[in-house]
């Protein structure tokens, strides 16, 4: 690259980064606000809750990755333009390559990001997140010890533990089972403790009746016992190829499923939705520079509104993302619409290409140029409004009088 490709490549990387950082930064801390109480009410330590919550985010970074990209791309442009730097390039006599190259790089590099991604980290990540929140529902020992609570173990069973004494000794013990819609069952004991197996638990109950009520007849059958095993090793089913989802699988299996696979006989619509997804996904990084360069990728004046010509290469890129998400989610039922998901992307870079390549600058027409500018000189207005309306409302949330 020349110096100034390389500036502008660095510009534009290190607004990727940061952007990129920002966003994965805020989706991390609604994921893990999401998953608290996994922390302060399922006992489980710090690590496993910072596992739950990150293994999530490979999925997530999928659809912030382009945005990232459009963002830096954004602001790339804007700030070259605003410094006047797009009209020394222009008057230099440099071709439009010398904008065009680093962008293109730095598409190409997020693209290569979001298939390694796509294919491979997320499936990983998901899989795992699978067998960790398996293990953590299995783990009642951590739970048990918790007394004088009620605990939620899945929908339908309850745990609560009066009291518990040394040598692991519990006591007040109360189980509710309504798992099952037809019965619902209460076990209640003395005391009990939980002894260790090669494969799993039981929790021994000592001393306590087994309440069962029939729904339909609504009869209640009660049964004393001196000594009961409660099983606690089903909560700990192991996670197997076949319950595993198209998104917990990576696109080499996607791609030679197991013919006698139960989730693939059912619906094979996913597979196929999942594979044409993760690879559009690497076209869209190149149609959102692309298109933007195609509109704001020359310089422009203050009067030739070079924030409008921002304002509709996202409108373009939105329309044309909004209609990929919903020509995605068709080829789970349609084989046929599949060209659809690739065309969208493909449009977007050849149309834009061809505008670059012959240094046409996209242009609305005159009356939908003043319509914008209307629309982005109300938009200003309204927000100079409740900015000089900020301070007075703050005094008042105050008490203070004017």
């Amino acid at each position: 690259m020349k110096l100034i490709e390389r500036y502008i490549f660095q510009r534009a990387g290190i607004a990727v980064l940061v952007t990129l950082s920002s966003l994965v930064g805020v989706v991390w801390i609604i994921q893990a606000l999401k998953e608290l109480d996994v922390f302060t009410t399922k006992g489980q330590t710090v690590v496993a809750y910072l596992a739950l919550t990150t293994l999530a985010i490979p999925m997530l970074i999928l659809a912030v990755i382009p945005i990232a990209l459009l963002l830096a791309t954004i602001y790339a442009v804007n700030s070259l333009n605003a410094n006047s730097e797009l009209v020394v390039i222009n008057a230099s006599g440099a071709s439009s390559w010398v904008l065009v190259k680093p962008l293109l790089v730095l598409a190409l590099l997020c693209s290569l990001f979001t298939g390694m991604v796509g294919h491979f980290v997320s499936p990983w990540s998901l899989l795992t997140l699978k067998v960790l929140a398996t293990e953590m529902r299995a783990d009642l020992v951590q739970i048990l010890i918790r007394e004088g609570t009620f605990n939620k173990i899945e929908k339908g069973l309850v745990f609560h533990i009066a009291k518990r004494e040394a040598g692991g000794v519990l006591r007040g013990i109360l189980i509710s089972d309504e798992r099952d819609k037809e019965k619902s069952i209460i076990f209640t004991a003395d005391t009990g403790f939980v002894k260790r197996q090669n494969d799993g638990a039981v929790l021994l109950l000592r001393d306590g009746e087994i309440q069962q009520r029939d729904a339909e007849s609504n009869s209640v059958t009660v049964i004393n016992y001196n000594s009961y095993v409660f099983d606690l090793s089903t909560f700990a089913s192991k996670v197997s190829v076949g319950s595993l989802r198209p998104k917990e699988r990576t696109t080499i299996d996607l791609l030679n499923p197991d013919p006698e696979d139960r989730y693939f006989q059912k619906r094979p619509g996913l597979y196929r939705s999942q594979i044409h997804e993760r690879f559009s996904e690497m076209l869209w990084p190149f149609t959102y520079v692309i298109v933007m360069l195609a509109f704001a990728g020359q310089a422009r004046s203050t009067r030739q509104s070079h924030g409008s010509a921002i304002g509709a290469a996202m409108l373009v890129v939105t329309i044309l993302r909004g209609v990929g998400f919903s020509a995605i989610s068709a080829t789970k039922g349609d084989a046929s619409i599949v060209w659809l998901v690739y065309a969208l992307p493909l449009s977007g870079i050849v149309l834009g290409s061809w505008f670059l390549i012959t240094g046409r600058p996209v242009e609305l027409s005159p009356a939908a140029q003043m319509r914008v500018d209307s629309v982005n000189m109300a938009i200003a207005k309204r927000f100079d409004a409740l900015m000089e309306r900020l301070p007075i409302s703050r005094r008042r949330a105050a008490g203070v009088r004017a």
